[in-house]
């Protein structure tokens, strides 16, 4: 059976707290922020309805990224899971009796987002409609901040990896000239799951201190830094970037700095054959169900 693979991607929020420009200084106060972080799914969810509400017709409400909008049309608006195509912007050439032309093509991809309580998955269908899936997660960020602000949230949008990649970094380099120091930046709290991973103390000071808080480990005396892989609060660290596609930073002795996460992403598949029966009404349930399946066996981190 043909199969369609799917780059698997986390979505966090975080609060903004400063108003980005002095013109809407007075009606960005009157919003409440912590009631914007603690509702952020639902709010998240009344925007995806809003686009799929909008998916067909001359008003259709476009997907943005840099001066270009991306056209989409949803499938599956369904118990917060929602399943979508987005269109690229391309030009096809053509010739004809010597004459050379270019005509528009809008080939597009599936984006099945997962927006049920403490999922917040995405997972993008690789294929020949963009270059690359950063592409289309980097669209999807860029419009939801968009959509986010007035609520004074944002989100970042980052690639699932295997906690495995760090490890074989780390071996690499911690065998021949070791390691200057590490670095996990973690993600702000807001997945349950992920904060757990970070600890009560990194969790606490990113709260109180509005901060993305960081994990530096730097060799003492310039010697290199000693991870082992029974040692469960480094462990725990590196689950947490992972299961929020956050880069980890390993600093080699007179290299320059590895990032682990982008060698090795988290990649999923479903049968091509369920993509192509998207639009077809009479099957919509039996693809939904295949779906959630999908989704269901997504793992909050990999090795």
């Amino acid at each position: 059976m043909s199969k369609a693979n799917f780059h698997i991607f986390t979505y966090m929020f975080r609060p903004v707290n400063e108003s980005p420009s002095d013109l809407f200084a007075d009606e960005f106060k009157t919003v409440d922020v912590k009631d914007s972080i603690n509702r952020k799914q639902e709010i998240l969810a009344n925007i995806l309805d809003d686009f799929a509400s909008q998916s067909s017709g001359e008003n259709t409400q476009h997907f943005t990224y840099g001066n270009d909008d991306f056209y989409h049309k949803v499938y599956i608006q369904r118990g917060g899971i929602y399943v979508m195509r987005i269109a690229n912007n391309k030009q096809t050439k053509m010739e004809r009796n010597f004459d050379v032309t270019y005509e528009e093509d809008n080939p597009s991809c599936v984006v099945i987002i997962d927006n049920r309580n403490d999922r917040q998955i995405i997972a993008i269908e690789s294929n020949k409609a963009f270059n690359n899936v950063g592409k289309v997660a980097a669209i999807i960020q860029t419009t939801w901040r968009l959509c986010l602000i007035k609520h004074r949230l944002t989100v970042d949008i980052g690639a699932k990896y295997h906690v495995a990649e760090f490890w074989n970094i780390n071996k690499v380099y911690a065998e021949s000239q070791g390691i200057d120091y590490v670095v996990f930046p973690f993600a702000y709290p807001n997945l349950p799951a992920v904060s757990d991973l970070m600890g009560n103390l990194m969790k606490e000071v990113a709260k109180n201190t509005n901060s993305e808080p960081t994990l530096k480990l730097k060799g003492q005396n310039n010697e290199s830094v000693r991870l082992s892989e029974n040692d469960l609060m480094i462990v725990n660290a590196i689950k947490a970037c992972a299961a929020s596609g956050r880069p980890i930073l390993i600093k080699p002795r007179n290299m320059t700095v590895k990032k682990v996460g982008m060698k090795n992403p988290v990649i999923e598949s479903l049968p091509k054959s369920l993509l192509e029966e998207l639009g077809d009404k009479k099957k919509i349930e039996r693809r939904y169900m295949n779906i959630v399946k999908f989704l269901n066996n997504i793992k909050l981190w990999y090795d």
